[in-house]
């Protein structure tokens, strides 16, 4: 054993290769720890295969409870239709009907428009928290101080009667004499 480099002290030696013993040791080491992991490796395979075996039998028992689950609806859906087969008019029969034609073609566009009112909400935020918020302090406004902001004066008047307002009163005159009020 040596050293490396100077003041290191007694703490670290260096192993120069002097030592034949040591060095034999280490592949057995090795080759043993490598045993232990392709054990443990064989045996994480064989777990995982079950695991696999497991859900593909699942898998499998799945879709054959789907396949006799779609034939037993197929077969009450055609027992439906022969029972009111001749109930409808000739041209509903045979699954037609003029409101539901497309029914497909209306859950794409209703899908589309809720993201799109999604979308739209969330970039618009702003303006319609501060929409809310004048709403509530019209209602505050409205319970709270009996201010009504609907309470339009024009909308009150009386739209059958004629606009005209009254002459304005006679008030007599200073200047003038009684009974000369009339004259120039």
């Amino acid at each position: 054993m040596s050293k490396i480099g100077v003041g290191i002290g007694d703490d670290f030696p260096v192993d120069d290769g002097g030592n034949d013993a040591s060095r034999n040791d280490a592949p057995r080491d090795d080759r043993a720890e490598f045993e232990e992991w392709k054990r443990r490796r064989d045996a994480w395979r064989a777990q995982q295969q079950a695991h696999r075996a497991q859900r593909e039998e699942w898998k499998r028992r799945r879709d054959e409870w789907k396949a006799r689950w779609r034939e037993q609806r197929r077969a009450w859906r055609d027992d439906i239709r022969e029972t009111y087969r001749g109930d409808y008019p000739r041209s509903y029969r045979g699954g037609y009907h003029p409101y539901y034609s497309g029914h497909g073609l209306w859950k794409i566009l209703m899908l589309v428009g809720a993201i799109a009112l999604v979308v739209f909400a969330l970039a618009h935020i702003g303006y319609i928290l501060v929409g809310l918020l004048a709403l509530a302090v019209l209602f505050a406004a409205y319970h709270r101080f009996g201010h009504d902001p609907f309470d339009f004066g024009f909308m009150d008047r009386d739209f059958s009667r004629p606009m005209t307002t009254p002459p304005p009163a006679q008030t007599p005159s200073v200047d003038k004499p009684r009974g000369t009020e009339g004259t120039p």
